[in-house]
């Protein structure tokens, strides 16, 4: 009955997770080694490594934070293609012509 109240005290369970963390073997084979049930060392390292996080510093969450608009530019929709296989080009505008001439040639 001793043994079983030192296997469930935070101190006992504390010693083992910093034997555990210098030894460089693996949570399943430290477990082993030590006799020790796998689920209650995985439970007893998320309750105590919980605890000795950090609390988040005072101001840290939530930030305002405001989205530039890009500058309004004149769109002009341009001229639009439809091929007859269903092939459609569209943004077509003086500034692409070339471009378009050469698909269109690709294209026959």
């Amino acid at each position: 009955m001793a043994s079983e109240n030192r296997n469930t005290g935070q101190n006992f369970w504390q010693q083992h997770l910093t034997q555990w963390q210098g030894s460089g073997l693996s949570k399943a084979n430290y477990c082993r080694q030590q006799a020790l049930p796998a689920h209650q060392f995985s439970y007893w390292k998320c309750k105590l490594l919980a605890g000795a996080t950090a609390a988040p510093e005072p101001g840290t969450g939530f930030a305002r934070v405001q989205v530039a608009m890009p500058a309004a530019t004149t769109l002009v929709p341009g001229l639009s293609l439809c091929l007859r296989d269903g092939t459609r080009v569209t943004g077509i505008g003086q500034d692409n012509l070339g471009l378009l001439k050469q698909l269109l040639e690709v294209l026959r």
